[in-house]
């Protein structure tokens, strides 16, 4: 009878272990990736832990303005930003609490726009973007007990929060592949822009002259300070620059006080706009956020202060921060996006391509591109190709600038392995003015042009397309992209 008990125990136990695997798993897929910004729950969960020695916390002026590409290749430090859209200071809190618990940074640096509103501001919105993501602990219990009661909710809809099923399970008619795989596992929490819109500098208010907090904002601010001094934790607080009214300002300078009186430093960049050279007629993406322009003005001075007053290891180098060094090719291939989709004709393209490294482009010339004779011909002897294959025509790939394969003419068929798949190039002739060609990478094809030029820029070690684009011989020699000639 003893042995019957044991092994009924044990199947029990196996069918628990399988119920909360699927469950976890399920859960996993379902919940919402995008919960407002920054680096988010699912990769801050899959870092290693004690690796992000600083962590940014805060709303979109948290991740909008702190470049961690720039931290990393001029500094070599490991940081992280966890935050979320319009965060409030009491959600700044849970989110620094569990920080603590999984991740112990050393530098916790919170940045303070919640310190100048007029009061917490609890919804449903907020409530999914801030706790959904969160795993399962002691935290999450009392940041949803909170979050709930500040909405007035009763226990059973705190719960169904709590399970999270009931709120993301509708969620599977909308489900993508992002769901089930993480394009940008390495993203450290800041993507930048290249939007430029210009303002009026905003009247400087004296740091003298101060407004006084919310209550209730003061109280989490002082929370913070003290699950911080709790911890640990060495903690920094920072305003970011935005076009703010004087008495957000005011408002500011009184957070100032708090954190001298406390000890702690806080850096206020509307206050330092001269010293960090801040421009806001070309540093800014709108009325709320920087730019890439402004946001390595503040990262680089950001950066330099805490090199200057912390023990901050330079992990450059070490594989163990591979996540670091993929984030920063990340954001360097959306500057060579950037760059390339202001080069709109054909041949200032070309040139621009011959100019990347470590990238991987394949570039076919397709149907009766020689139309126009030799139009195409300059731009193409920049990446090495010599007259003799421009006629021919057919299918290049290129690696760091290096032809790799060459497949001439109008018929060809081959397969190209790389790093995480292969590239499948494709061309056949139906009739004499017919050719079908697919540029196929990793499943997609990539050719859209018929009588032309059709290019694909791809990085492989970040696993992103950095651009896909073409010009076709009977339209003009004007760059366009698939949606465009859609």
């Amino acid at each position: 009878m003893k042995k019957k008990n044991d092994r009924n125990r044990i199947k029990i136990i196996g069918f628990l272990l399988v119920v909360c695997i699927v469950l976890g798993k399920t859960t996993s897929v379902l919940n919402y990736k995008d919960t407002g910004g920054g680096g988010g729950w699912q990769r801050f969960y899959h870092m290693p832990q004690k690796t992000a020695d600083v962590m940014f916390f805060g709303s979109s002026h948290a991740h909008c303005t702190v470049d961690h590409g720039l931290l990393w290749d001029q500094y070599g430090i490991a940081g992280y930003t966890l935050s979320a859209g319009s965060q409030r200071l009491d959600s700044t809190y849970y989110f620094l609490k569990e920080a603590i618990r999984v991740q112990k940074p050393k530098i916790a640096v919170v940045e303070v726009w919640g310190t100048v509103l007029d009061g917490m501001e609890y919804s449903e919105e907020a409530i999914y973007r801030n706790t959904l993501g969160m795993h399962w602990s002691k935290n999450l219990f009392e940041f949803v007990d909170y979050m709930a009661a500040g909405m007035g909710e009763s226990s059973s809809y705190r719960n169904r929060v709590l399970c999270k099923l009931p709120i993301i399970h509708s969620r599977y008619k909308e489900l993508s592949k992002e769901d089930f795989k993480d394009d940008l596992p390495y993203m450290r929490g800041y993507r930048g822009s290249f939007d430029i819109v210009s303002f009026e500098t905003p009247v400087k208010v004296s740091a003298d002259q101060k407004a006084d907090l919310n209550p209730v904002c003061e109280e989490y601010l002082y929370k913070i300070i003290e699950l911080a001094k709790e911890s640990g934790t060495q903690l920094v607080f920072m305003a970011s620059p935005y076009i703010l009214s004087e008495e957000e300002q005011m408002r500011f300078n009184k957070t100032a006080e708090i954190a001298a009186q406390e000890s702690i430093p806080m850096l206020d960049y509307n206050q330092l706009r001269d010293e960090i050279g801040l421009d806001y007629a070309v540093d800014f993406r709108d009325s709320d956020h920087v730019n890439n322009s402004g946001a390595a003005k503040v990262t680089d001075h950001l950066a330099r202060f805490l090199t200057a007053n912390y023990e901050l290891t330079d992990h450059r180098g070490d594989s163990k921060y591979k996540d670091w060094d993929l984030n920063k090719q990340y954001l360097d291939d959306k500057r060579e996006t950037n760059r390339l989709n202001g080069l709109t004709d054909a041949g200032s393209y070309l040139q621009g391509v011959s100019t990347l490294q470590n990238r991987t482009v394949i570039l076919s010339l397709n149907g009766n591109y020689m139309a126009a004779g030799d139009s195409y011909y300059d731009g193409l002897a920049a990446l090495g190709i010599c007259y003799e294959d421009y006629q021919k025509g057919g299918v290049w790939i290129f690696e760091n600038g290096v032809p790799t394969l060459y497949l001439s003419g109008k018929e060809y068929s081959q397969k190209y392995p790389i790093k995480d798949g292969e590239i499948y190039v494709k061309s056949e002739l139906h009739n004499e003015d017919c050719e079908d060609t697919e540029l196929i990478l990793n499943g997609k094809n990539y050719s859209f042009v018929e009588n032309g030029l059709n290019i694909l820029i791809y990085d492989q070690d970040t696993k992103q397309v950095i651009d896909h684009a073409g010009t076709d011989i009977y339209v003009s020699f004007e760059m366009i992209r698939e949606d465009a000639a859609e």
